[in-house]
């Protein structure tokens, strides 16, 4: 875990993450990983800074596709609802007011959806037949962040 080598950031994540920032989204982890990935990976590669909140698993003790860590991940993100807001205008985080990205069919998307949220996948290695069957499962597919930004935008 404490190896640079290993890890790498994309060249979307930093501009999408500010992005979100600029427009007042919340930006978080949700993620089957150990939490050392939030305590020594992503501060490592400079992503930690961008983002509000993080759900891991183990701490929830339910890994996705299980509705009880997207449900954490509500109650995670909702102190982060004040951005740009005054407290007193922020409601209750509802799940179909959340987008989750991810790049795993059933994790991800099955996961997100069946718990409430609108759900994308990224195909970031062009693996056209995988992304063909998410397409035909009904998830949204984007090459980048960019794209879902794009995609956002409509």
């Amino acid at each position: 875990f404490g190896s640079h080598a290993a890890y790498g950031v994309f060249d979307d994540a930093k501009p999408f993450l500010k992005w979100c920032m600029r427009h007042g989204i919340a930006c978080g982890v949700l993620s089957n990983a150990d939490e050392r990935y939030g305590d020594s990976i992503l501060p490592m590669l400079g992503l930690s800074d961008h983002m509000q909140f993080f759900t891991f698993s183990k701490n929830v003790g339910v890994e996705k596709p299980g509705k009880e860590i997207f449900d954490a991940a509500i109650q995670d993100a909702q102190p982060w609802l004040c951005l740009g807001n005054k407290r007193s205008d922020i409601k209750q985080l509802m799940p179909e007011e959340v987008l989750h990205i991810g790049n795993d069919y059933q994790k991800d998307y099955v996961g997100a959806t069946s718990a409430g949220f609108h759900a994308v996948l990224l195909d970031r290695y062009d693996e056209k037949e995988v992304a063909k069957g998410w397409r035909e499962g009904g998830a949204p597919v984007f090459k980048d962040l960019i794209d879902v930004v794009e995609w956002l935008g409509r």
